[in-house]
């Protein structure tokens, strides 16, 4: 048969021959064609074109039939993979993979058939085939430096994978040799999976991809005595994912206001009584904006369930005052000790006839364990819609105030990865830790809540601007101050007014429980994620002091299930497994596996704070700021430059008063920014003897005559017409300002680059033939640049388009001195 391509009469190709290789047969065949043949077992390739061929009568000439008996070796089986033309890391898993048994009865119609129905798989996509030796593995697993797993290449994760669970492990292979392409690998006493593999990745780094920032996913099975590879993944980009800086956020609902017969405003003596309630007292000043619209429902005042006159008038009274959907509703008491936590909430947002009937059914749950109704009441109220959440601690006498924040709803912080910032109070110091956030949990049009996996390049990102952590951590210093006590607080963030105006809203608050960051030794990985994990881990036999338990709830439903985290917590004393826990120490989650007695490594968490008490900013203040950072008995070094200088540092002062008014949200807040331009306008002006009117008049002049900046023309190009030419041709790179390459090393950015770049959001600009990348992160009041050796974040070239996208988020802005 023609289009072949045979593993045992040709060579390993380079990964640049397999990125040509992919048109022809696909991604997952062109990744065999790199791996070491020792290392992988025969195969077969069947080019996309040809693939149809092996469907049709005697299309299965004698040699190939007599090749594919070859290449099922000892046990006579091969297995039928398809390799997809175009696709993608995000695919695995779509496609089939059908193993064929060659010594039994007619085999080649069976083979046949199989082919097809692979293909089939692909749908309308061109599709190769992969014909491979087939091997029962007695293990399995991958095997790969993602970008999840860590910001540089030389960091792999090993997964096994066996039965119902996983186990994983990661390593570094900066220090490990490559492993010989010539010899298999073979395990062998002495010889942790750990080196083995590292051996293998310090090959992928250093020879196969030598050069380039690629990531790869290799999957490998073994029969316990020599390992395999069977497949390469690249990452690429995720054309899949989501970006959250761009959703839509729903604007917060204003209700018309009133009250029933069944749900009640409150009023003072109720925000008392009912704890969920008492926020609105403790979260927000007298007179604070955008407290959010509670109602409460005592559930003594609730009809019977039988009544469906009462119970139609319940729902209808949820439309008028809450609106057709996304209602919610939770469970308050008025106890103060001894306070049940985790009551029950509706599972997700409900129409009005469903948060109805949700009320009265969870009424009658409660009064069959709970006699005491009148201690029990419902608060209900309207989603609110966010793009990101946060758990906030504070303590009035700390000034260094700590933020864990996400994007999406804050029942993501229980579990999964999230940024940390540490927000130091007096200087408005800022330092962040941004963690791989590969999804966002979200509210869908149905009402329920679910997973969107995020743009893997933007996984990275933080979730939270500076300006909302300084907001954050001011407004939650602020909160534990007048509780008197160290707190942590519930934020949703980029909340929307009516107006469009984006703001931050507190939700919840807990008193501050104590965070121990135990040690961190290297173990095996047991992730439970549901029941079935959790039976396996009940069922295992696993050594003492190797393994730790990977808390990965796959459902939302578990974030809140007290049994489960019960269930879990039984299972790591038996075991006496430590809990690596990804989600928030500041989530109700850390607290209760605590409360249980078990030991949680808080895997996100940072073993000591950042924040320097020295902190340098090298920038020009105004002349009574000294006196007022020693007022608060700070320390500070001040140098006042000679007057030959003071013109470069004012100028540099423009610059950054400048773009805090274009990060300035109001007119009020505007108006004082543009003050402090004028006020470097003034001394610049006051070195060279000029009055400000001067200044003024001059401007008034000029503007005359050329006019002013008010329409916002950007000039791109300018040229000389040829015969007949009017205009300049506006190509795609017309509404571009690019970067100029001036050499290999070397590139110039205008000074455009101040008004096209977000401020915090990295842009990267390569140099190829270095092998490096420079990112550049336009701050309020400086450039922040970082050199790697790959491109690790948005990957975004230096020419910045404009382009009709959503607005960039909100940027700090810093308090000017």
């Amino acid at each position: 048969m023609n289009g072949v391509y045979h593993s045992q009469t040709s060579a390993p190709a380079t990964w640049v021959d397999t990125i040509d290789a992919r048109k022809i047969f696909g991604p997952k065949a062109a990744g065999l064609m790199a791996i070491p043949r020792a290392w992988t077992l025969p195969y077969i390739l069947v080019r996309a074109s040809e693939v149809e061929g092996l469907f049709l009568p005697n299309a299965l000439d004698v040699a190939f039939v007599e090749q594919l008996c070859a290449l099922g070796g000892r046990d006579s089986r091969i297995i039928v993979r398809s390799s997809v033309v175009g696709e993608t890391i995000w695919d695995r898993g779509s496609y089939k993979s059908i193993a064929v048994d060659l010594a039994v009865g007619d085999w080649v119609q069976t083979f046949q058939a199989v082919c097809k129905q692979v293909a089939v798989s692909a749908g309308n996509r061109a599709c190769g085939i992969v014909l491979q030796r087939y091997l029962e593995p007695k293990r399995r697993g991958e095997f790969g430096n993602l970008l999840r797993i860590s910001r540089t290449r030389d960091q792999w994760e090993i997964t096994t994978h066996e039965q119902s669970h996983a186990t994983s492990l990661r390593l570094n292979v900066q220090r490990d040799a490559a492993a010989a392409i010539g010899g298999p690998l073979l395990a062998r006493a002495g010889l942790s999976l750990e080196r083995l593999f590292g051996s293998v990745g310090a090959w992928v780094n250093n020879e196969l991809l030598h050069g380039q920032s690629t990531r790869l996913n290799i999957e490998w099975i073994s029969d316990s005595t020599r390992f395999y590879l069977v497949q390469l993944d690249e990452e690429d980009e995720d054309l899949t994912g989501i970006n959250p800086w761009q959703i839509a956020i729903t604007p917060i609902h204003t209700v018309q206001g009133g009250a029933g017969q069944y749900i009640q405003t409150p009023d003072s003596d109720a925000i008392e009584h009912w704890d969920k309630l008492r926020v609105l007292k403790e979260l927000w000043s007298e007179g604070s904006e955008r407290k959010p619209n509670l109602f409460y429902i005592p559930l003594s005042s609730l009809p019977h369930t039988g009544d469906s006159v009462a119970a139609k008038a319940l729902g209808d009274e949820f439309g008028r005052l809450l609106g057709p959907d996304y209602i919610m509703v939770r469970t308050s008491v008025k106890r103060k000790e001894n306070k049940p936590v985790n009551l029950p909430r509706t599972p997700n947002c409900l129409r009005p006839d469903e948060a109805a009937a949700w009320c009265l059914a969870t009424r009658d749950v409660i009064a069959a364990t709970d006699f005491g109704l009148d201690d029990y009441a419902f608060v209900t109220h309207r989603y609110a819609d966010a793009r990101a959440s946060a758990w906030v601690r504070a303590a009035p006498d700390e000034l260094t105030v700590e933020i864990h924040g996400l994007w999406g709803l804050p029942d993501a912080l229980q579990y999964c990865p999230y940024d940390i910032w540490e927000v130091h109070l007096p200087t408005g110091t800022a330092t962040e830790y941004p963690e791989y956030k590969s999804n966002i949990l979200r509210c869908k049009d149905d009402g329920s809540w679910s997973y969107v996996r995020v743009k893997n390049e933007i996984a990275r990102s933080l979730s939270i601007s500076k300006k909302e952590a300084l907001d954050l951590a001011r407004r939650t210093h602020e909160i534990a101050t007048r509780l008197g006590r160290a707190c942590h607080v519930m934020w949703f963030i980029g909340c929307v007014r009516d107006d469009g105006r984006p703001f931050n809203m507190p939700w919840y608050w807990t008193p501050a429980h104590s965070v121990t960051n135990h040690d961190r030794n290297r173990r095996h990985s047991f992730v439970v994620s549901n029941q079935s994990s959790l039976l396996a881990l009940a069922e295992a036999n696993l050594a003492e002091g190797q393994y730790m338990i990977v808390l990965r709830p796959d459902h939302q439903d578990l974030f809140r299930d007290n049994a489960f985290l019960e269930q879990v917590a039984q299972q790591a004393l038996r075991h006496g497994m430590p809990i690596d826990l990804e989600g928030s120490t500041l989530a109700h989650a850390y607290y209760q596996l605590n409360r249980l007695g078990c030991t949680v490594i808080a895997s996100s968490e940072k073993d000591h704070l950042r924040v320097r008490k020295n902190v340098t900013f090298g920038k020009l203040v105004r002349d009574k700021i000294p006196e007022k950072i020693a007022a608060r008995q700070e320390l500070e070094a001040t140098k006042t430059v000679p007057r030959s200088t003071l013109q470069a540092f004012l100028i540099g002062k423009i610059l950054e008063e400048a773009l805090e008014v274009r990060e300035s949200e109001t007119t009020k807040e505007r108006c004082v920014e543009l003050a402090d331009v004028i006020e470097v306008v003034r001394a610049l002006a006051k070195l060279d003897g000029l009055t400000l009117e001067e200044v003024i008049a001059a401007a008034d002049v000029k503007r005359s005559k050329v006019g002013g900046f008010e329409s916002g023309k950007v000039l791109l190009r300018t040229g000389i017409g040829g015969p007949g030419q009017t205009a300049i041709n506006t190509d795609s790179s017309s509404a571009q300002v690019l970067s100029r390459e001036v050499g290999p090393d070397a590139v110039e950015l205008p000074f455009t680059f101040f008004g096209f770049a977000e401020l915090d959001q990295p842009r990267t600009v390569q140099f190829s033939e270095l092998g490096i990348s420079l990112e550049v992160t336009l701050k309020s009041d400086r450039l922040g640049l970082r050199l790697m050796r790959e491109p690790q974040q948005l990957d975004l070239p230096l020419n910045l388009e404009v382009t009709s996208e959503p607005d960039p988020p909100p940027a700090p802005k810093r308090r000017t001195r």
